[in-house]
């Protein structure tokens, strides 16, 4: 399918080429049968620019030329009714008739070709007005109508061809319908260059380097055939006087300017491909996935530039998986990328920089791979994040139940238990002052009693500390050491940290003390951000640790083992 395309593309590139031969063939036999009634005068080299612009113009059209692609041939369309112009001559031939319906023609199809630009840009309302005008004006007005009503043999022309569309010869009324013509071309030209205007002005930077070299010639050129319309207004058609001359060679050069300007837009696109294409190679040889941003920030010049990678449920997250939204700031731009007709990524960049749509497309083509290969990486990343959040979320689950069950017992079955005590002691001084025995036997009830109360305050500190969570870590850890003399907490650092991370670095000191008989070193430090335990029990813990290394996990925090001493190192901004 793929080489059919191409096929249909070559071939019609070829068609349009033969058409400019064929059209420049008839074109310089005309001229060089009357030269004195050429738009150009009898000047070789003038016939040569007309010639030439017209070439350069088509030239442009091919070079830009893909299927489905409606600029390219409009481009070619222009000069072809450029040259088109000349064939309102007596020698003209069988070719007369297209010239009078068509002289006009070509400065309508020059400017839908520059408001629909390089990047195949939809027509808003005003550029649908503006060229349903021109085309009215230039092809109907100036040319079909003008011509339904013009006789040349009646108004003296003995050597021009037969009129093939004539109705009726009016010359009043040819003279009337070309006179309004001439004036209304005035009026749309004026719109036209007033819109390309406002179009340049108000375009980013990136837009209006990709859009003003094809549009600015354009207005430029419009403008002098709207020049000229209004100096054959009197006489109520356009001739070849020194004026119309000067016009029509500054027209031919407004022409190659035009292509001159598709050229550039093409210089630069390669310029865009060779850039990403070097980014690939450069990305191919980086160690490491989630450079693509770097590498792009640094091509394209905008440091601060962010990608967003659009997953199978439809949520965004970055090079590391985190999710965010696209959202567009006063001095951000996001511009969303498309491959395959799915919305895939997401650049988020200084205003203006995105706007060069060759360089959207570029990127896709050419970076593909990489994108690809970077979008995979974000979403691994984002399902290990969703699994660690996961994690997080049972832990913290599982901690808010522990300080619930601590609560519980502190403030239900210990107090019962107090409560009990309290009233075993007020019996033993009531009831049992004058008899021993029983006495002792309430006293042995109160005793019991207590030590459940101590007890029950041991399972439920070891549930979960209070301490540690009105103090914080190195307060549960000191208490712990005066219940546990074997843990020997060092240098901690002071102050507080997230709940979930003193939590598992407590968790991590009492589950140490669980595995090993010998004393265990405490010692840390916060610094960057992270917080780092040193844990030494003095012995091989390596087959031992899987709650520590998922319970630090949670947090995002690591393990490391070496010579019987933990490393824990978790984030601790809050």
């Amino acid at each position: 399918m793929a080489t059919a395309a191409r096929d249909s593309t070559g071939l019609r590139r070829l068609v349009v080429a033969a058409a400019l031969v064929a059209v420049g063939v008839i074109t310089i036999a005309i001229v060089r049968a009357e030269p004195d009634l050429a738009l150009t005068g009898d000047s070789d080299a003038a016939l040569a620019a007309e010639l030439a612009a017209a070439a350069v113009v088509v030239g442009a059209a091919l070079a830009t030329w893909r299927a489905g692609v409606v600029f390219p041939v409009l481009l070619a369309a222009t000069a072809l009714a450029w040259l088109t112009a000349e064939w309102n001559s007596p020698h003209a031939g069988a070719a007369f008739t297209l010239g009078l319906v068509l002289y006009a023609a070509w400065p309508a199809l020059l400017a839908a070709a520059a408001l629909r630009g390089l990047d195949e840009r939809p027509l808003d309302r005003p550029s649908i007005v503006l060229l349903a005008a021109s085309s009215g004006v230039s092809i109907v007005l100036l040319g079909l109508a003008s011509a339904l009503v013009f006789d040349p043999d009646a108004q003296g022309c003995l050597q021009c061809p037969a009129n093939l569309l004539l109705v009726t010869d009016a010359p009043g009324l040819g003279h009337s319908l070309a006179q309004a013509g001439l004036a209304a071309t005035a009026v749309w030209a004026t719109a036209f260059v007033a819109l390309a205007t406002v179009r340049i002005v108000g375009a980013s930077p990136a837009r209006r380097r990709w859009s003003a070299p094809v549009l600015f010639p354009a207005a430029v050129a419009v403008a002098l055939f709207a020049v000229d319309a209004i100096h054959g207004l009197d006489r109520g058609f356009l001739s070849n006087d020194s004026t119309d001359r000067a016009l029509r060679l500054a027209e031919a050069g407004a022409l190659a300017l035009v292509a001159a300007g598709v050229a550039l837009a093409r210089w630069r696109t390669r310029r865009t491909r060779a850039a990403l294409a070097r980014l690939v190679l450069d990305i191919g040889a980086a160690p490491a996935p989630g450079e693509l941003r770097s590498w792009l920030a640094e091509s394209l010049g905008d440091p601060s530039l962010e990608l967003l990678h659009r997953m199978d449920s439809g949520e965004w997250v970055d090079a590391e998986g985190r999710h965010a939204d696209v959202t567009s700031e006063a001095e951000r731009e996001t511009t969303l990328v498309r491959a395959h007709g799915e919305t895939v990524l997401a650049v988020i960049h200084r205003p203006g920089l995105l706007d060069d749509p060759a360089l959207v497309s570029e990127l896709v083509t050419t970076a593909r791979l990489a994108l690809e290969h970077e979008s995979l990486h974000a979403a691994r990343r984002a399902r290990l994040e969703e699994l660690r959040a996961s994690r997080a979320r049972l832990v913290a689950a599982a901690d808010a139940k522990r300080r619930e069950l601590e609560r519980d017992l502190h403030d239900g079955a210990q107090q019962r238990l107090v409560a009990i005590a309290l009233a075993i002691r007020l019996a033993r001084r009531q009831v049992a002052a004058d008899d021993p025995l029983l006495d002792a036997r309430l006293g042995e009830a109160e005793d019991g009693v207590r030590a459940a109360v101590v007890q029950l305050r041991d399972v439920a500190h070891g549930l979960f500390p209070t301490v540690l969570a009105d103090e914080g870590l190195r307060a549960a850890l000191d208490e712990l050491s005066e219940q546990t003399p074997r843990l020997m907490p060092r240098s901690l650092p002071g102050g507080r940290f997230p709940e979930s991370v003193e939590s598992a670095a407590y968790f991590a000191a009492v589950e140490s003390l669980r595995l090993t008989e010998r004393d265990v070193t405490v010692d840390g430090f916060a610094e960057g951000g992270r917080l780092r335990l040193m844990i030494d029990t003095g012995t091989t813990l390596d087959g031992a640790l899987t709650q520590i290394r998922d319970r630090v996990g949670a947090v995002g925090g690591t393990v490391a083992v070496a010579d019987g001493e933990l490393r824990l190192e978790m984030p601790c901004e809050s």
